[in-house]
């Protein structure tokens, strides 16, 4: 198996000085927080962030080990979303860490997972899909400084993490990590190494808009909220994964050369969220996966926003078809799914909240520190009122450029 080396020297002494401080033992069961129990050392920590950060740092403090890997996600993606790029990479990293101590491709990790899964109670490492998205905005990060080499590395370890599930290894399908991998060859300067990549996305995307030659910059963005998970059943046992909800923009136009054009959707995190390899998950019992019969019990959001034949791969690549709709959902049981048979403990339903609900990528043609206008449409196609964002285009020293927009910017009035 290939492995992938990133650069590691990014958490500087004070922040792991006051984790140490900070940061408690696992909890056996979920409790209720104390808001205010840090001393003075955490509280001058906390204080000293950029204060769109500061709940986060707190719950991190306040929540433990048990859930230090959900908060270092949630202030890493706020950090990405508000500009704040250095706080970013260091909860990002941070997080990579703690989730490559149990999920790495080597005989100790499976056996670190052997052992985790027997747990009543276990400190939060995400499922595929949320391990896999940390992985993504690294690899922003890394495109943003023209850091390609690393980049590429973060979405191909993406792509590993998307393959983990329940301790047995299934195919991935995130398109999303697939294209962005190409696009870091390309500007590597490996072309076939670039065409290879892109060659196993068009199984799943096989209309999306590749580069051009004239393409130089890629445009980034998110809609929607993150997938949830909600305890079903007697006991509530039973753990549905729902389509996030609140929000109305599903799809995304972004303002060049005089004219409104569709930003590409790429990634429904839905999708991911509910099945495993393409196939649609009923429930895991054991550890083990059972699989829908008819995969057209989970829907993708992809289809109506494109009015295209964007799933045509997605279904040949998961040996199916696959619907549409918004009440799609999937039942894992938990009662038994690697944990302690005797346990008696209700399903996990910790996600990442801040997570999109799509992710959308073009490429274009575009110069550093242009500000790209972006607007958000509902499924209908109207415009969402008032939800708007701006893309600048950070670019390297040959002029290859990435944009990031988001309709969930930190300052817009709802949760990121």
């Amino acid at each position: 198996m290939t492995t992938w080396s990133i650069d590691r020297n990014r958490w500087p002494i004070l922040f792991l000085g006051a984790l140490a401080l900070g940061i408690s033992g696992c909890a056996s069961v979920p409790k209720e927080y104390d808001r205010d129990v840090l001393g003075p050392t955490e509280r001058q920590f906390v204080e000293s962030k950029p204060v769109v950060l500061q709940a986060g740092f707190r719950n991190l403090f306040e929540e433990g080990r048990r859930n230090k890997v959900l908060n270092l996600m949630e202030i890493g993606i706020t950090a990405y979303r508000a500009g704040y790029r250095d706080e970013a990479m260091k909860t990002l990293e941070q997080a990579r860490i703690e989730i490559e101590s149990v999920y790495s491709d080597n005989e100790a990790a499976r056996r670190a997972r052997s052992i985790w899964y027997e747990e009543a109670e276990k400190d939060f490492k995400g499922e595929p899909y949320e391990r896999a998205m940390v992985y993504f905005y690294l690899g922003l990060l890394y495109l943003e400084v023209a850091d390609y080499g690393n980049a590429r590395a973060s979405f191909m370890s993406g792509l590993l993490q998307d393959a983990f599930a329940e301790e047995k290894q299934n195919s991935s399908d995130f398109a999303a990590f697939l294209y962005l991998a190409g696009w870091c060859a390309l500007r590597m300067g490996d072309e076939k190494l670039a065409q290879e990549h892109f060659k196993e996305f068009r199984l799943y995307r096989p209309d999306a808009p590749l580069p051009q030659s004239s393409d130089n910059t890629l445009l980034i963005v998110e809609t929607g909220l993150s997938p949830r998970k909600l305890g079903d059943g007697v006991g509530h046992y039973q753990l549905v994964y729902r389509r996030g909800k609140g929000f109305d923009d599903v799809a995304a136009q972004f303002f060049k050369a005089g004219q409104w054009q569709t930003v590409y959707p790429v990634e429904d995190l839905f999708f991911q969220a509910s099945t495993r390899g393409g196939r649609a998950i009923d429930r895991i019992v054991d550890g083990q996966i059972q699989f829908k019969e008819n995969t057209r019990a989970v829907g993708t959001n992809l289809s109506v926003v494109t009015q295209d034949a964007t799933l045509a791969g997605v279904s040949a690549a998961a040996g199916g078809g696959l619907g549409v709709g918004f009440a799609a959902l999937s039942l894992i049981s938990v009662a038994a799914d690697g944990m302690s048979a005797t346990a008696n403990v209700r399903a996990d339903v910790r996600y990442w909240r801040g997570l999109p609900d799509t992710i959308h990528i073009s490429p274009i043609e575009a110069t550093a520190g242009d500000a790209i206008p972006v607007r958000f449409l509902d499924k209908q196609g109207s415009l969402v009122p008032g939800l708007t964002d701006t893309a600048t285009v950070t670019a390297d020293e040959n002029g290859a450029g990435v944009a990031f927009a988001t309709s969930r910017r930190p300052n817009t009035g709802v949760r990121p």
